[in-house]
C-alpha cells in the first residue's frame, strides 16, 4: 500500500501517552515507516467514508420498485447468483471439450 517515492519531513505533536506507546512498540529506525502505513490506512479509510457520505441517498426505491422489499431483494440475488451458477457450468462444459 505504500508509496515510495520523494518525501518530506513533517513534524507533528503527539500525546506524550500515544508517542510514549509508539517508542514502545515500533522499532527504533521504523517510525516513519509505522507512520507512513498508518496514515496510508487512515486516508483510504477517510476517502471511503466520504463517498460514502456523497452516496448517501442515492438509492431512490422509486426507481426500482421490482426491490422494496427484503425478500424481494432476496429473490434478485438469488437470480443473480442462479445466472452465474448456470454460466460456470456452461463454461466448465465448454472447457471439457
Amino acid at each position: 500500500m505504500s508509496s515510495r517515492g520523494k518525501t518530506e519531513k513533517v513534524s507533528v505533536t503527539l500525546p506524550r501517552d500515544l508517542a510514549a506507546q509508539i517508542r514502545s512498540t515500533v522499532p527504533l529506525g521504523e517510525i516513519s515507516s509505522f507512520f507512513t502505513e498508518a496514515l496510508e490506512y487512515y486516508m483510504a479509510y477517510r476517502r471511503q467514508k466520504i463517498a460514502l457520505a456523497k452516496g448517501f441517498g442515492a438509492w431512490k426505491s422509486d426507481s426500482h420498485p421490482d426491490l422494496d422489499t427484503a425478500e424481494d431483494s432476496t429473490a434478485y440475488v438469488r437470480a443473480i447468483r442462479a445466472a452465474d451458477n448456470e454460466r460456470l457450468t456452461r463454461l466448465k462444459g465448454a472447457d471439457a471439450k
